[in-house]
């Protein structure tokens, strides 16, 4: 049994950076399966012409569904990106069973340390969610972005996670706005989790501020090299989340 089995979700544009996300994970994690869900047949082609260890490209007609194909017809590209994030993690959790634990990381993370850490915090959680513990500057933010952040969210090979997830996929098919809706609560795919605490068992919110960190929490933490590693405060930086980062034309 494989230790981890993450998910992804990407297109054309979005290559490049989870091939750096690919690398950073591949160098400090030596016990996992990355299984890409490719929403174009771009993205698709590349990956499977790469052939890259460790990486099963997955291909958005082979989960084909009468909801799937609504929800492309009357989304955006993002919004249904954003909806594609549970269903590769259902998808996967359910055809895929032989991991100890599964997590959806998003295509812009980097890694600068093995992810166990996260799951070592609480090995017997169900679910696991990352806070966007936003700086001062970033406050305002909560009202429309929620507490969590869903570039990563994972969970233990069980059935009380797989009935999250489920029930994560089925809220994202229903809506997965990209304008956000403070009173309804909905910001895309990412403030449906918020309930998970009061739904379901085990939700561990992880600790380590070395988890996650973005331009929106990175403000105010002290940021050091000690024996050529990366810490934020006493905690070991374990991923950072490029969120926005684009490429200009030369």
């Amino acid at each position: 049994m494989s230790k981890f089995h993450f998910t992804t979700v990407l297109s054309g544009e979005y290559i490049y950076k989870f091939l750096v996300m690919y690398e950073t994970l591949k160098y400090h994690c030596k016990d996992f399966m990355l299984f890409s869900m490719c929403a174009d047949e771009e993205s698709y082609k590349i990956l499977k012409e790469l052939q890259l260890n460790s990486v099963e490209p997955l291909y958005i007609e082979d989960i084909y569904s009468d909801q799937l194909e609504k929800a492309r017809r009357n989304r955006s590209n993002l919004e249904f990106c954003w909806t594609l994030k549970p269903i590769t993690l259902d998808y996967v959790m359910e055809y895929y069973r032989d991991a100890e634990y599964y997590a959806h990381l998003d295509a812009d993370l980097v890694f600068f340390a093995a992810p166990d850490v996260i799951f070592d915090e609480a090995p017997e959680a169900e679910l696991y969610l990352v806070d966007h513990n936003n700086s001062k500057r970033f406050q305002h933010t909560y009202h429309t972005s929620g507490r969590f952040n869903t570039g990563f969210v994972g969970c233990r090979n069980s059935k009380e996670a797989r009935k999250a997830v489920g029930w994560w996929r089925n809220k994202c098919l229903e809506a997965c706005p990209s304008k956000a809706d403070p009173v309804k609560k909905l910001y895309g795919d990412q403030r449906y989790v918020e309930r998970w605490l009061e739904l379901f068992e085990k939700v561990h919110i992880v600790k380590n501020k070395g988890v996650n960190v973005a331009i929106w929490n990175i403000e105010g933490l002290d940021i050091s090299l000690r024996d050529q590693r990366v810490y934020v405060n006493d905690d070991l930086l374990v991923f950072y989340h490029f969120s926005g980062l684009i490429a200009l034309d030369a």
